[in-house]
């Protein structure tokens, strides 16, 4: 849903920016930092990623002025990736060798060779891996980072995927001329964005489900780039929204380099959370400003008896209601509904036994 033109306008932007501060002799010597995003797994997989880059030193505080937000920004767009880097993953007592590509990125998608114990029923879902970089391509470094893994708890009873942008998040997308969204992306940052209402108490009555003890999982989708994964962690965090793995979108891969009929990013990563966990069914959580209800009919027709439930949140334009409406009929089986608040999904959420309203009132 991000502006794929306001991307390039800020990566425009953030070179022309590194610039002017290289030739006024700022930022030399920038050290390399190795960023390792949340990742999940399985008793026998293991899915995480992460990028080395040059360390923009990205310092944030609630009260960071609309200047300091702005600088923020530009410096997130203006990412000096390092290609060739090595980077070595430990998990579970075996070990992963990876090497960054050209956009600095690295990507563990792999079958563990020793099956993980099975997944406990209570707290903590979040296992520990130790990611480390050994090198770059013509210089020796050593650094650490730990990296949160997400194994789904046996009480799961459903995932829920959910995409941000303009779901959970306000960017205001169909605002004339997107600029209200482009000033919210510009200028303000976790902490001063603001989430819709009822969407925390909407969300973790779904991870606590009917019984109240069920602790399902949380996967988030957005075509937002990799580059706002740091704002998005947090504003999730500062929100109380359920921790889960925040998957973005890589605007550097080619056109060439993806599959034979690439469906697009939300659409291939549903597909992939769906196949990787085939017991667990899904409720899908999108809303009316982009292709959500496109995308979910199609997933619920892939994937027949794996939806749980489909909820669009009307983004308040009536023909794109109109059309997301449209998609929602077309789904069958599967309660679909576009709703304008998260009160009125959570009382229908209960009434498909998804979650307990009375939860879901404690804690709005």
């Amino acid at each position: 849903m991000f502006s794929l033109r306001l991307l390039r306008w800020l990566t425009r932007l953030g070179v022309r920016w590194d610039g002017w501060r290289g030739r006024l002799g700022l930022g030399q010597g920038t050290p390399i930092a190795i960023q390792a995003y949340r990742g999940f797994g399985g008793r026998d997989f293991l899915c995480l990623s992460g990028r080395v880059l040059r360390d923009k030193f990205i310092t944030k505080a609630e009260r960071d002025s609309a200047w300091r937000n702005f600088n923020n920004t530009l410096k997130r767009f203006n990412s000096r990736e390092i290609n060739g880097a090595n980077v070595r993953v430990y998990f579970a007592g075996q070990v992963f060798d990876l090497q960054t590509d050209n956009e600095g990125y690295f990507t563990l998608d792999t079958q563990l060779a020793q099956t993980l114990p099975p997944a406990p029923e209570r707290p903590p879902f979040w296992q520990r891996a130790r990611v480390e970089l050994l090198g770059i391509p013509g210089a020796e470094l050593y650094q650490i980072q730990q990296a949160e893994v997400l194994i789904p708890g046996a009480k799961a009873k459903f995932g829920v995927i959910s995409d941000i942008d303009d779901t959970i998040l306000q960017t205001y997308v169909t605002s004339w001329l997107k600029w209200r969204m482009i000033y919210l992306t510009l200028l303000k940052n976790a902490f001063s964005r603001q989430a819709f209402p009822h969407s925390a108490a909407f969300f973790q009555a779904l991870r606590r489900g009917a019984s109240g003890y069920c602790y399902n999982p949380f996967f988030y989708v957005s075509n937002s780039p990799w580059n706002l994964y740091d704002l998005l962690a947090e504003f999730l965090d500062l929100n109380k929204l359920p921790r889960g793995p925040v998957l973005l979108r890589d605007f550097g891969l080619p056109s060439q380099e993806r599959p034979v009929r690439y469906r697009g990013h939300k659409h291939e990563q549903i597909v992939r959370l769906l196949n990787l966990y085939p017991g667990l069914p899904f409720v899908l959580i999108g809303d009316s400003g982009e292709r959500d209800a496109a995308i979910y009919q199609a997933v619920c027709s892939e994937f027949p008896g794996r939806i749980r439930a489909v909820y669009i949140r009307d983004v308040g334009d009536a023909p794109r209601a109109q059309g997301a409406q449209q998609q929602l009929d077309g789904i069958a089986d599967v309660p679909c509904l576009l709703v304008s608040d998260y009160k009125t999904a959570a009382q229908h959420a209960a009434q498909c036994g998804l979650l307990d309203m009375r939860y879901f009132q404690q804690i709005d």
